[in-house]
Parts: C-alpha cells; structure tokens; sequence
C-alpha cells in the first residue's frame, strides 16, 4: 500500500469519528448538515511568540461517493452557556483577522485528499492569553462556487480549531462535581467543571457503567483497551463504556458537560465509573447511581 492511499484510509477513519462530532464544531443552523469530510488534524495549537510565522497544514478527504466543492472562510467563537459555538464580532485583537489560508476553495473527487496551509501573522501586538479561530470547511454547490456568500446554498461544514496562544499560559481546570440522573427516561451524567486559568481546558478518557455489585472499586478499575473496536472485550460488569465529553471549558468560564448513557438499564443499583484527566489531572472515579422504573 502506497503512502497516498495509507492517508486516505487514515482520514477515512478520521472522517467516520469526525462527522459523530460534527456538533462540536458546528453553528447551530437548522440548514447546516454533516458533511463526507475526514480531516486531520482537527485542531492546532500554536505559539505567537515567535517573531517568523511557521506554516501549518490541514488534509481534507472527501470519503462521499461524487465530487464534492469546499470553500474556506475563518470565523471567531466562543462557547454560550449550552456549549454551542457562537459567532463572535471580529477586532483588531481576533485570531481570525491574522489567519492567511490557502487555498479559499477547491473540488474533490471521491477518496482525494486536498492540502490546505495556513500562517498567522498578527497585524498588532497580541494580547496575552488564549486566541481562537475556526477554519471552517464548507460544502457548496458546486455550480454556486463563485457566486456571492448570501447566494450559496451551503450543503454543510466543518471546523478546524485554532488556538493560539501569547506569554505565560496556565490551564487550571477544576472539576467541582460528577452527577448522574438515572430517573428520567434519558439517562445522563454531568461533568461541572471550571477553567480557572487563561486558556480552555479539557476531558479526556473513558467512563464505564458498572453493576453495583460487580465494581471493584475506582482504585481496581482501568481504561478498556481498543474501546471504539467493534469486538472490544469489556471486564465483566461492565454494561457500557464510551469516551468522556471532550469539549473545551474556555478561559474564566464553568460549565456543565453532559454525558448522554444510551444503554438501556433496567432498575437497580449502578456505579459510573470515571478514569481520565483533566488536563492531566487524574479523574479517578466511582459514582454510584440508581435506575428507577421508567415512566412510559
């Protein structure tokens, strides 16, 4: 296998995990669809206190079956109390305003990759601290390519997340509580979690749904190996398992990240079991919970 086609299967995967998130990283718009993109990587983060702009590099696949045309634009963003991205109004000081990309469109054959590059120039002195930006990825008709923006249908969209960072950063995250509601009818866990510091912080890791009476302890448990595997061996008591929510807490924000458990359980005695980080803070932790009869 060539090396062209080792990256198109690799975005290929990328593309299928890509498009389950696509929310992460998406306007909330009713016309807004996911889009047969793979893209990787997914988010940069980036140092401003270099004098020389270095060069950065984004592969775009189109795993969809026809030819599909993308445009390009950059967008500023932070996260509302519902954690949806939010458009923010562009200054001086907005990472989005230094972003040069190229190129700004271009169409895909199916299985083809499309390099994109972009550089970050800062037309004033940066602010210290976190700097965002979206490169969004976008869809269009193909035959509406060059016509204005308020006259293109927008078929859907992803986006590339820039951060970019000026002088001395801390991430000080903070996990004030871990709840779970096994009484209505969507069982969900909440994750209350501070960012205490000037820059976004995030989960990473696992959680497991245990049966009371078989959970060791958090102290006895462990992340499942090749959990996203379609025959993944899971310990015995284990009754679902997936990875934690992984959206980011901006700066001087707190926020409530929930887990949505799709397993059915009937009632009883059950024990969410945590074991990950915060960025790099260990979580590791068991937080029992009771199913009660669901109402129909």
């Amino acid at each position: 296998m060539n090396q062209q086609q080792e990256l198109v299967n690799r975005l290929y995967k990328i593309g299928t995990t890509a498009l389950l998130t696509l929310s992460t990283f998406a306007f909330n718009c009713n016309h807004v669809l996911a889009i047969a993109i793979g893209v990787s990587p997914p988010r940069f983060e980036l140092k401003l206190d270099d004098k020389k702009p270095k060069t950065q590099v984004f592969r775009v696949v189109n795993i969809d079956n026809q030819p599909a045309t993308f445009r390009i634009y950059i967008q500023g963003w932070i996260l509302n109390e519902e954690n949806e991205i939010q458009p923010v109004k562009s200054t001086e000081q907005s990472l989005d305003n230094w972003i040069t990309v190229n190129p700004v469109s271009f169409t895909l054959p199916p299985g083809k990759t499309q390099t994109v590059r972009f550089s970050v120039r800062p037309r004033v002195k940066p602010q210290a601290g976190e700097h965002r930006a979206l490169i969004f990825v976008e869809e269009v008709k193909s035959n509406q390519e060059k016509k204005p923006s308020s006259g293109v249908k927008v078929l859907g969209r992803f986006g590339v997340a820039v951060y970019a960072y000026v002088g001395s950063i801390k991430k000080v995250g903070v996990l004030n509580s871990i709840s779970v509601d096994g009484k209505s009818n969507n069982l969900k866990a909440a994750f209350d979690i501070s960012s205490q510091g000037n820059a976004y912080v995030r989960m990473n890791g696992q959680y497991a749904v245990w049966s009371a009476n078989k959970y060791p302890g958090a102290s006895g448990t462990k992340q499942i190996a090749n959990l996203q595997a379609e025959k993944n061996k899971k310990p015995d008591g284990v009754l679902d398992a997936g990875m934690l929510p992984s959206t980011p807490v901006l700066p001087g924000t707190r926020r409530q990240l929930i887990l949505n458990i799709t397993k059915k359980l009937p009632p009883g005695q059950y024990v969410l079991d945590v074991n990950g980080d915060l960025n790099g803070s260990a979580i590791d932790k068991g937080i029992p919970f009771t199913v009660t009869a669901r109402s129909k």
